[in-house]
């Protein structure tokens, strides 16, 4: 085992907004009225989709260097939450060493560990719960050690890449198009589009904390799903 584990997630909404009671719905309308204020786009599919009360995991895209040269990448993915969230728990029961996220501690691991506990399953590695900030281990945040927890200056992973010169993900899908992309059955899109966001912080965190040199994209073993 690698003495690290990046990972991403792809969520969606875990429920149509009617199938919640009437005082759900207005708790919940409330906050997406007052988010709308700023931004006009903020809908139910979208506060359901970073809520891990309303939203579920679809895609939990995992990574790792090989050899100093090359991203090995591999994905848990499709509509059966309980399924990807049971295979995740017994890949992460042995690691040892740090798990790498881009703002995983604000999103990734709060809504994994959220979602884990809707569906009564104890996460198997303990280390795995310990969400303290201003730590490196056992998670690096690379967005929030990078920007040193200054949140007035935190970019976008794309946009940060960009800045290094790492490849970072150009595809035809984005964070806001996933759902679309599920509805339709697109696993192939939604996979590559996670798999690539996990290379990207990889590739950064390589260059950035351990002073190595950028990996090409020709050197990322995508999963290949279907």
């Amino acid at each position: 085992m690698a003495d690290h584990l990046a990972l991403d997630i792809e969520t969606v909404p875990a429920a149509d907004f009617s199938e919640y009671s009437e005082t759900v719905q207005a708790y919940v309308q409330g906050k997406i009225d007052r988010q709308k204020e700023r931004n006009p786009d903020f809908d139910f599919r979208y506060f359901a989709s970073i809520n891990g009360d309303f939203g579920k995991v679809i895609c939990i895209s995992l990574g790792y260097i090989h050899d100093g040269e090359k991203i090995k990448l591999k994905s848990l993915y499709g509509h059966d939450e309980y399924k990807i969230l049971e295979e995740f728990n017994h890949v992460i029961k042995t690691v040892r060493g740090v798990f790498v996220h881009y703002n995983g501690i604000g999103f990734d691991i709060p809504f994994i560990l959220q979602r884990m506990t809707y569906h009564g399953i104890k996460p198997s590695n303990d280390r795995f719960r310990m969400l303290a900030r201003y730590r490196s281990d056992p998670h690096f945040d690379l967005m929030m050690h990078y920007y040193n927890w200054d949140f007035s200056k935190v970019m976008s992973l794309g946009i940060l890449a960009e800045l290094h010169g790492i490849p970072s993900p150009k595809g035809d899908l984005s964070g806001g198009k996933v759902f679309d992309a599920y509805i339709e059955n697109e696993w192939e899109r939604i996979v590559r589009y996670c798999e690539f966001d996990v290379a990207t912080t990889l590739n950064l965190w390589n260059k950035v904390y351990r002073y190595e040199p950028v990996i090409s994209e020709a050197n990322y073993e995508f999963s290949g799903a279907k």
